[in-house]
């Protein structure tokens, strides 16, 4: 896990969406940045997306001291579900990589004092293939609270821009809606970085705890600096919609995710 440490991934919080949550920087560990999209179990037994490698990485985060640091969070990233869904229109996961099922590998985070994080996509399909929130949302909020989900991650792959400003208010709505605390994280402006004039921070944040505005961390510091980069120049555009002096904390001045 130390060999990992380099990879790291900087999320950005909103103030307005008053749901009680992210009044801090949440930090944990992602999966993406090493894991990507490995599916080959037989051939990568510890290297792909399945429930032994998310309960391998939190058991090291009690172990090793991550969680003690504030370090609580555990979170699935993408290609964790079956290709399809099931008769009554609901999301699996992968019978033969997640054979427990979700809820009980939320409950194994919860035993041990961590946050379960998930992840889906406004579009029809999410960046890896697998199926969509789009004219699942209601289904989709409601499976996420009974699993005892604690964040969503919100992908925007194989969608319209145009559909940017009506899919993640429909699921911050739908979430907020089933009574079950679930930090909510868009990606929204990641998919307008190139358009920045069209982007309108003050209404992300009216539906996000958290958005992502820039490109996947690599293993590399340059990657690293090229995210610090970018917000030193976009920090007069983010700021107003922020709120300076946001997370007037200790914890701010650590990197909120290990991996992502």
């Amino acid at each position: 896990m130390l060999r990992l440490l380099s990879a790291m991934c900087l999320v950005v919080s909103a103030v307005a969406l008053d749901n009680g949550l992210a009044r801090t920087p949440p930090m944990g560990w992602m999966s993406w940045t090493q894991f990507r999209c490995e599916v080959n179990c037989a051939k990568y037994p510890n290297d792909c997306i399945n429930e032994k490698l998310y309960q391998t990485m939190a058991d090291r985060l009690v172990s090793d001291g991550y969680l003690d640091a504030g370090y609580n969070r555990i979170h699935v990233d993408d290609c964790w579900m079956a290709k399809s869904r099931d008769t009554n229109g609901r999301l699996l996961a992968d019978p033969d990589r997640f054979p427990s099922g979700i809820k009980a590998l939320a409950d194994y985070m919860h035993q041990r004092n961590l946050y379960f994080g998930i992840y889906g996509d406004w579009g029809n399909k999410t960046c890896a293939g697998y199926p969509g929130s789009n004219g699942h949302i209601e289904i989709d909020a409601a499976t996420f609270a009974e699993w005892d989900c604690d964040y969503l991650k919100f992908d925007g792959c194989h969608m319209k821009k145009e559909e940017q400003h009506v899919g993640y208010p429909l699921m911050a709505h739908a979430l907020n809606g089933t009574g079950r605390p679930i930090m909510f994280s868009c990606e929204w402006p990641l998919y307008l970085e190139h358009e920045q004039d069209q982007i309108n921070y003050t209404e992300i944040a009216q539906s996000c705890n958290l958005w992502r505005n820039y490109n996947d961390v690599a293993n590399s510091w340059e990657s690293v600096l090229s995210i610090i980069n970018w917000y030193d120049r976009m920090q007069d555009k983010l700021i107003p919609a922020h709120g300076p002096g946001q997370w007037n904390d200790p914890d701010m001045v650590r990197m909120p995710f290990l991996f992502c």
